[in-house]
């Protein structure tokens, strides 16, 4: 694995006119996304908390730089999705009480209330969530079709969460590497997270008044299973986390998230700039 770890600011304009279902077709792609995009700020605060809060027991001076990047990088990825809930405003959605909800009760309170060694554990399994999904919805190009300035938004965060793939990992390694560590926090982590992310997507899907409908049932089929088949796929990369020798350099997918970067950066105007360097 060759891991470089570039932080970058989102430079591309949301503009207010994205459409609500900005993945033609496929409404529940579309809301699966937005759900997402609603969690992603508070999720990227908590991660950031835990690795600085872990910080203090680093005394790798190279893990301590990968580390460091990887915060620049997901406050980067609050900040961006933060801009599009105001797609989602102008939309009619109603979102805003669900996403301060789950900040409260869960990661405030897993701030307060969870051991230091299970919050990293968190971490970890939700990055290599992160990672994997980056590697699926890239590498089977599911966003091929969308509206330009989410799908570059997409996949930009995809690209840097296969870029940083490892961080949370070796870091947990480097605080609590115990095996009952990494599985309480997985079993967890991707119970949480499907649980949310789903949840909010049929409520935006009952917002938009479509839930119910034939197309929209085909819809979830052809994503889950006959089309890109992320049923199978999700089971599988949760069980190689539970591995007794997985590490996350095996999900690979380095030169997909290269691609996207390159292609952005070379835009005119840049998609994504790349951040200057700052001291540790």
């Amino acid at each position: 694995m060759d891991e470089s770890i570039t932080p970058r600011r989102f430079a591309e304009t949301l503009a207010h006119d994205i459409p609500k279902h900005w993945l033609p077709g496929n409404e529940v792609v579309s809301s699966l996304l937005n759900a997402y995009t609603v969690l992603v700020p508070a999720n990227e605060a908590f991660y950031i908390r835990t690795l600085n809060a872990c910080l203090p027991r680093i005394t790798d001076p190279a893990l301590r730089k990968r580390c460091h990047a990887f915060i620049r990088q997901e406050a980067q990825h609050g900040v961006a999705h933060k801009r599009y809930w105001g797609n989602l405003d102008a939309q009619g959605y109603s979102y805003r009480g669900f996403e301060r909800l789950v900040d409260r009760a869960i990661f405030k309170t897993m701030d307060r209330w969870a051991p230091l060694w299970l919050r990293a554990s968190l971490v970890s399994c939700v990055e290599h969530i992160n990672a994997y999904l980056g590697y699926e919805f890239l590498s089977q190009a599911i966003l091929d079709g969308a509206d330009p300035r989410v799908r570059s938004l997409m996949e930009w965060h995809f690209a840097e969460e296969i870029e940083h793939r490892a961080v949370a990992f070796d870091l947990l390694q480097a605080v609590s590497p115990g095996y009952p560590v990494r599985l309480a926090g997985a079993a967890t982590t991707a119970t949480l997270f499907y649980l949310l992310m789903t949840g909010l997507a049929v409520a935006l899907l009952v917002q938009d008044g479509v839930l119910w409908r034939k197309d929209t049932f085909r819809q979830a089929a052809a994503h889950l299973g006959s089309t890109h088949h992320m049923a199978r796929r999700t089971i599988g990369h949760l069980w190689n986390y539970l591995r007794p020798g997985f590490h996350p350099s095996q999900l690979g997918g380095d030169g997909l998230a290269a691609d996207v970067l390159a292609r952005q950066a070379a835009a005119h105007p840049p998609i994504v700039v790349a951040m200057a360097a700052q001291a540790e």
